[in-house]
């Protein structure tokens, strides 16, 4: 049985300065990159599936400081959680230097723009439900 494996990337440009989300699929479980700016990066990683919280983790930027970019994976986080298959990761990392605040405030509208667009992705692709199988006797336990 062959599983599918996708990639398709949205774009959005606000302020002088462009985001992107790229969006991998295996099977049901999506990874969605929200970077951009000057200096895209991998900073911060919120983890979703279709019900419970999000769990994140913020990874130090530079000394005393950890990456700021929970707001745009939350961001992204709710506009697909009620669509998702499967598990999803959003990672982030979007620096533009020298931000101004028009261009800080424009980072989230940007987001939630392209968290429709992948919603709407979501739900123009749908996958099956792949077919699992365990070896017999042997007891699956899912760590907490």
């Amino acid at each position: 049985m062959t599983t599918s494996s996708e990639r398709v990337v949205f774009e959005t440009e606000r302020a002088g300065y462009r985001i992107k989300a790229v969006v991998e699929r295996q099977t049901q479980d999506l990874i969605v990159q929200v970077i951009g700016g000057d200096v895209p990066h991998y900073g911060v990683v919120t983890a979703i599936q279709p019900t419970g919280k999000p769990q994140t983790i913020s990874l130090p930027s530079r000394p005393g400081h950890v990456h700021q970019e929970k707001v745009l994976t939350f961001a992204m986080a709710h506009a697909i959680q009620p669509v998702l298959e499967g598990n999803a990761m959003i990672i982030s990392g979007m620096h533009v230097n020298d931000i101004s605040d028009a261009q800080m405030k424009a980072a989230i509208p940007m987001v939630q723009e392209l968290g429709r667009s992948v919603a709407k992705w979501i739900q123009a692709h749908p996958t099956s439900k792949p077919e699992v199988s365990f070896a017999p006797g042997k007891h699956h336990h899912h760590q907490d």
